[in-house]
């Protein structure tokens, strides 16, 4: 095969005029070769050797999947994937990992520092699913950090709508003992209804009203810039490789218990790795607006329902009983964090309460509900058939009979026969 200084001098030759026989005849090399050379590129493309398959190979989703969530301790993932049957060495995955270190060592960023009581950062995390009263759910987590002293609250919950995001923060403002000045968080549809082609963000009315309550200013970071709340992105990535990893549960309360133990024992009493100290030992000069001067902001769930014929209001599967002076009408339906279902008038007047149900297709009646209405089946009358009495026609007097003359059979045939 010739080398690329030969079929250079090749095409060069043809290029200054030469024929193909006389080009032949001065290389050497047959006429077949020399045409072939300058058909073709100078260079052609070599075909991709064909890779050898890697005993990590089969690991790699994984790995990516673990460096993608802030994991790049080479000796962790390894000692991992062993676990899931990789037969390896270390050395393959250090290999593996080595690339995505220097890629993310080489982005270069900013570091923003507030000062004691300026900022929280907020934000939730997507942990797979968990069985909770009886149906297969999403899992979050909602993560709450403090900008100066890096304190965090971390609580799961099943959901993310505007009610659990309110008592969330609510949650983490008791544990943390207070309000900052301001709240940093991503542009979500509980927060941000939306952005003017000004940049002007279109805030939810609620999350306002709620951030008026507690005397904080809302901020949503620009699209597309997640970085700017990295204190609580990080945190998320801690919770993920220390709290996370390996644990066991039974369910969404024994998750949430030993998250609180988890954050008293070890996230908020270590040696943070950029301030140099301990969270909670920064906490006390964090300068937080107290909230313990206030009852809670509302978070009931409020949805409306038409009361059936037979009182009662259906919420999420369930039936519930009314008093019978609102069958047929509508009225307000409120749920509490504290799982107690209401019932409303639209002017705000308490008919109801009821302790919210677990699970499906069940009845929750009270009897008082029912007081004064006939329980038994009302049909309305409806007309049926009525037997009238025949008359006695016996008494009554009849009129003689007509006298009728009788003739014989053969004057009728002498009348056909005398028809023309």
């Amino acid at each position: 095969m010739l080398d690329v200084e030969e079929r250079f001098v090749i095409r060069d030759l043809y290029r200054q005029g030469l024929s193909i026989s006389e080009i032949a005849r001065r290389t050497g090399h047959a006429r077949k070769t020399v045409r072939k050379v300058i058909d073709e590129p100078l260079q052609p493309e070599r075909k991709p050797r064909r890779s050898k398959r890697r005993k990590i190979d089969p690991y790699v989703p994984y790995l990516e999947q673990r460096i993608d969530a802030g994991v790049l301790n080479a000796r962790k993932l390894y000692q991992e994937i062993r676990e899931l049957g990789y037969p390896g060495k270390e050395s393959q995955v250090r290999s593996f990992v080595q690339p995505h270190r220097e890629r993310r060592q080489s982005q270069a960023t900013v570091r923003f520092e507030t000062e004691p009581g300026q900022q929280t950062q907020v934000d939730w995390g997507h942990f797979g699913c968990i069985k909770h009263q009886g149906k297969r759910r999403r899992l979050y987590a909602f993560v709450m950090t403090l900008g100066w002293s890096r304190a965090m609250y971390l609580e799961f919950t099943v959901s993310t709508n505007i009610t659990w995001w309110l008592r969330c923060h609510i949650h983490g403002f008791h544990y943390l003992g207070g309000v900052t000045q301001e709240i940093l968080h991503d542009n979500l549809k509980t927060a941000v209804v939306g952005r003017a082609r000004d940049g002007m963000v279109r805030w939810n009315p609620r999350y306002l009203d709620f951030a008026d309550y507690y005397g904080f200013t809302p901020r949503a970071c620009r699209p597309y810039r997640a970085q700017t709340k990295g204190k609580v992105e990080s945190g998320i990535r801690y919770v993920r490789g220390n709290f996370w990893l390996g644990l066991q549960y039974s369910d969404l309360v024994d998750l949430n218990g030993q998250a609180l133990a988890w954050l008293n024992t070890i996230a908020n009493v270590r040696i943070h790795g950029t301030t140099g100290e301990v969270p909670f030992e920064r906490l006390p000069n964090e300068r937080l607006t107290p909230i313990h001067n206030k009852p809670d902001y509302d978070t009931s769930l409020v949805t409306y329902r038409l009361c059936s014929r037979d009182c009662l209001i259906s919420y999420q599967g369930n039936l519930y009983s009314v008093p019978s002076d609102y069958a047929r009408k509508r009225v307000m339906v409120r749920v509490s964090e504290g799982a107690e279902l209401s019932v409303l008038t639209l002017d705000g007047e308490i008919i109801a309460r009821h302790h919210l149900a677990v699970g499906s297709n069940q009845r929750i009646v009270v009897a008082e509900h029912y007081q004064g209405l006939h329980m038994g089946t009302r049909s309305r009358a409806r007309p049926g058939a009525v037997q009238v009495p025949v008359a006695d026609l016996s008494a009554v007097p009849w009129p003689d009979a007509p006298v009728v003359e009788a003739r014989p059979l053969t004057a009728y045939q002498d009348l056909l026969e005398m028809s023309p």
